[in-house]
């Protein structure tokens, strides 16, 4: 599992893999930062509210697809606040 984040002046390499608590972190800086409410974050990855706690509280991982696009949120999230020009380029 990884992602790739290309910016236009250069390009950087940012791979993401499902550990320990960087979850968690994902999660709670996406609730804590963005509009979202954790009701519309589940729905967004399509997992339940109790799942979506699970992995805010350390007690569960998302694994494959989901870890995936929580990274991609993430990193989707990250560049709209911090940077003006970027682009997500995802391998299949």
């Amino acid at each position: 599992m990884g992602c790739i984040i290309e910016f236009s002046e250069s390009l950087i390499q940012f791979e993401f893999n499902s550990h320990s608590d960087k979850q968690k972190i994902l999660v709670d800086v996406l609730l804590k930062y963005s509009d979202m409410s954790i009701e519309d974050l589940a729905s967004f990855l399509e997992v339940s509210v109790k799942k979506l706690r699970d992995i805010q509280t350390g007690k569960g991982l998302f694994r494959g697809e989901r870890a995936n696009d929580l990274a991609q949120l993430f990193l989707v999230f990250f560049g709209r606040i911090f940077f003006t020009k970027f682009s997500i380029i995802r391998n299949y």
